[in-house]
């Protein structure tokens, strides 16, 4: 017994001076849990719902006061459909609510009046929500307009509704997508993360830098090697995805695979830069986990929704890659080519690639020491 409380005792002050034992036992629960309790949020309040009224305003004053009095749904008006429209397509907003000419009349005449519900169903949870939140609002305009006029209690409001891009709410064709810049972000940085940290282990960086190759020829070659790797794993998985499990892509191939290799710059930088960091293997990939997979997983909007998450989450979100890169893929998944997307997402993803190839060259060493 003596020999084992000497042995607990030792262990003890192991783990007191040893920082990373701490961090792992109470820092790294700690960020987790509160991710886990502010960012992570299914109940996707506030959704981006555009408003269009084709009629008499007047008339319909009581509908229009229940959607701008609702704290489910965040209202944009707008003067017409064609720019409803587009806006949804865009993405700036995910649900379109329009009131037709005829509204008003077949209210007042008590027959059943049409309202028409458009949703962007790329994401069918939000999909969901949002027309179960119009109807609500709608329902319980309903009721105020007929207890204010007397109308018979049976008479109702028609409500059409639509679901754009997935019109089956098949959650695959949500999640495939999302995930294929989720791998695409691990196999990046776990790849690479362990490979300066594998060579300072076994010798070998330092018999590169015995050579004549400079520093930027080192870098450039394991940035080309790699990405070939990586960019052949995201062919496989969209195979996979497009042929196996049957998930529409109505966009350019060609874009695709630009803008994921624009994806990889500041994927395979940020890996190289845990290497480079570390030198050690089991560290760096830690580390990759920690800062490369776990942010993509829950933070870069691919399974969450970052319009629910709190500000100071939402901040984060724009220092991960994945952030930019899923719109881009959702699109040419469940859309096709939304220029404006590809375009300030993909220059975006262009600065960080390159801001990680310079931070990466800085701190890469040329002599030993």
């Amino acid at each position: 017994m003596r020999i084992l409380k000497a042995l607990v005792y030792k262990e003890f002050l192991q783990i007191i001076r040893d920082p990373s034992s701490i961090l792992t036992a109470f820092v790294l629960p700690f960020i987790l849990i509160t991710i886990f309790a502010t960012a992570i949020n299914l109940d996707n309040n506030a959704i981006e719902t555009g408003l269009v009224i084709e009629g008499d305003r007047g008339q319909i004053n009581d509908v229009i006061a229940a959607f701008n009095g609702s704290k489910f749904i965040k209202v944009y008006r707008y003067d017409n459909r064609k720019s409803a429209q587009e806006a949804l397509i865009s993405g700036d907003i995910r649900a379109l609510v329009v009131i037709p000419n005829n509204f008003a009349q077949a209210f007042t005449a008590q027959i059943d009046a049409p309202i028409q519900i458009i949703t962007d169903a790329s994401d069918p949870n939000i999909a969901l929500f949002a027309t179960a939140y119009v109807q609500g609002i709608i329902s319980t305009a309903q009721k105020i307009i007929m207890e204010k006029h007397g109308y018979d209690t049976n008479i109702g409001i028609r409500i059409e509704a639509q679901s754009w891009y997935n019109p089956e709410l098949k959650s695959r064709y949500f999640i495939l997508p999302s995930s294929i810049a989720i791998i695409m972000t691990l196999i990046g940085m776990l790849l690479t993360a362990l490979v300066i940290a594998r060579e300072w282990e076994r010798g070998t960086m330092e018999s590169l830098l015995t050579t004549k190759a400079s520093k930027l020829q080192i870098i450039s070659a394991k940035y080309i090697a790699y990405y070939c790797l990586a960019i052949a794993s995201a062919a496989f998985c969209t195979f996979l995805s497009v042929v196996i499990f049957d998930v529409p892509f109505r966009g350019s191939y060609f874009v695709y695979f630009i803008t994921a290799s624009l994806f990889l710059l500041p994927s395979l930088g940020m890996g190289f830069i845990v290497s480079t960091l570390t030198k050690n293997q089991f560290l760096a990939a830690v580390a990759a986990a920690m800062f490369g997979f776990l942010p993509a997983v829950m933070l870069s909007g691919g399974l969450f929704e970052i319009s629910s998450m709190p500000s100071a989450i939402r901040s984060i979100t724009h220092i991960i890659p994945a952030t930019y890169f899923i719109p881009i893929i959702k699109n040419l998944f469940m859309t096709g080519n939304i220029w404006p997307i590809i375009i300030n997402e993909g220059s975006a993803l262009l600065i960080y690639g390159v801001l990680m190839f310079a931070l990466l060259h800085f701190i890469t060493k040329e002599r030993l020491e």
